[in-house]
């Protein structure tokens, strides 16, 4: 459901006894290696992550991080983002300039933490049970996985013919909200989902 944006390359991570599952679909731009392949992990497989977008500073924030001892097995931003979360958690936000959406994994705590970029440049949707959490970067992948009643909200409809727009949270389908720009969001272990801004203009 996500080639039509023109993918070159695909993935598939299952961690955790099927606690955590990543499929990636990727349009290559920085390192067109296989070091570059997505879902990509620390080299202890404590954390995966799955992103869509571009760093810009990724190149200073490399530096500064090889500086700090770290060792680097390619030439992407996405490892960037993977090192400085593994060092700095939620707090690496600040350290990103660019468009972003990505899904950080930790194994070891059975926390997932997904964020989005300041301006909302890449979109993030989810849907929230007691029994799963599922994510992606289109409403109609998440639609796809016939996980999610397809109920139409009335409110976001109404939005919608009134402005041309459904304002985040709300989309057009009912249970399905979009994070925020400037947010991330966790799920712990428990399953429970804590949603917060990092960023306001």
């Amino acid at each position: 459901y996500l080639n039509h944006r023109g993918p070159d390359d695909q993935g598939l991570m299952v961690v955790s006894e099927d606690r955590c599952v990543f499929v990636h679909t990727r349009l290559s731009i920085l390192d067109l290696s296989l070091a570059g392949h997505q879902p990509m992990s620390t080299p202890d497989g404590r954390y995966w992550i799955t992103f869509n977008g571009e760093i810009y500073n990724f190149r200073e924030l490399r530096q500064q991080l090889i500086d700090f001892g770290e060792q680097f097995a390619s030439q992407s931003d996405t490892e960037i983002i993977l090192k400085l979360y593994a060092r700095e958690g939620a707090d690496c936000l600040a350290q990103l300039r660019g468009m972003f959406a990505f899904a950080i994994w930790d194994d070891k705590r059975q926390e997932l933490f997904v964020a989005r970029d300041r301006l909302g440049i890449k979109p993030v949707y989810y849907h929230a049970t007691d029994k799963r959490f599922l994510f992606a970067s289109e409403l109609r992948a998440l639609l796809a996985t016939r996980l999610v009643p397809r109920r139409l909200d009335h409110i976001a409809l109404s939005e919608y013919l009134a402005y041309q727009s459904v304002p985040a949270p709300r989309t057009l389908i009912e249970g399905v909200r979009m994070l925020t720009p400037g947010s991330w969001l966790k799920v712990d272990a428990q399953g429970r989902v804590t949603e917060r801004s990092y960023w306001d203009a």
